[in-house]
């Protein structure tokens, strides 16, 4: 199992991801003795496997940010649920009516998703030209490394170094609070429901149990 690791040693997420599946699968065959041992057993998860989600006030001043190039790709990423390379793909003709049309790379998946109303407002204060969503200052289609850079500066001076894939797990997140069940949260990112129940478990306690009463009080 290490040597197999060892090799995915460029993808840490997907190699935490074979990880967690493989040792529930041995898990199974243990408990039903099939095998004697585990050969995940001791083995731990690789750095840098997990994206963690922007903090709120970190959220709340790129939504907010005086960079247009930034704040427009932060309400792409936040709003639509969508990985980096999706997003930059996007172009005007995707957004021409009151959804988003998207085609997943990773996953081959065509979503159509409602256009949030904080995206709509935002989308209104660019100009609308042919080709890609997300551009340079100089009007060039925005490159992966520099969106990236772009993002992680914003949030490393805000003093919470963060990843752009942190605003997908943001959005999954803000759906499940929401109250949105998981194959609803799954329709709008496009991810697996195995996933979003991963993502899930960074839910907000308080937020969920401030939901969970309101929902209790308003019983007749």
């Amino acid at each position: 199992m290490r040597t197999v690791l060892d090799k995915m040693a460029a993808t840490p997420g997907a190699a935490n991801a074979f990880l967690r599946t493989s040792g529930a699968l041995f898990a199974w065959a243990v408990d039903r003795e099939h095998i004697a041992k585990n050969p995940c057993d001791g083995i731990t998860m690789m750095d840098g496997g997990e994206h963690e989600p922007w903090p709120q006030h970190v959220l709340r001043a790129v939504l907010a940010a005086e960079d247009p190039t930034v704040r427009l790709l932060a309400h792409l990423l936040y709003y639509t649920a969508q990985r980096l390379g999706d997003v930059l793909r996007m172009t005007w003709s995707d957004v021409a009516t009151d959804r988003v049309e998207v085609r997943q790379d990773k996953t081959k998946k065509r979503l159509s998703i409602p256009v949030h109303s904080a995206l709509s407002a935002e989308l209104a204060k660019h100009e609308r030209v042919e080709g890609a969503i997300c551009r340079t200052p100089r009007g060039a289609p925005l490159r992966d490394d520099n969106a990236r850079k772009m993002l992680k500066a914003f949030s490393a001076a805000a003093g919470a170094p963060s990843v752009p894939h942190g605003l997908r797990k943001n959005a999954v997140i803000a759906l499940l609070e929401a109250g949105c069940s998981t194959a609803e949260t799954a329709s709008v990112s496009g991810q697996s429901l195995q996933m979003v129940e991963h993502y899930a478990r960074q839910r907000n306690q308080s937020t969920l149990a401030d939901a969970a009463l309101a929902r209790w009080e308003s019983k007749p």
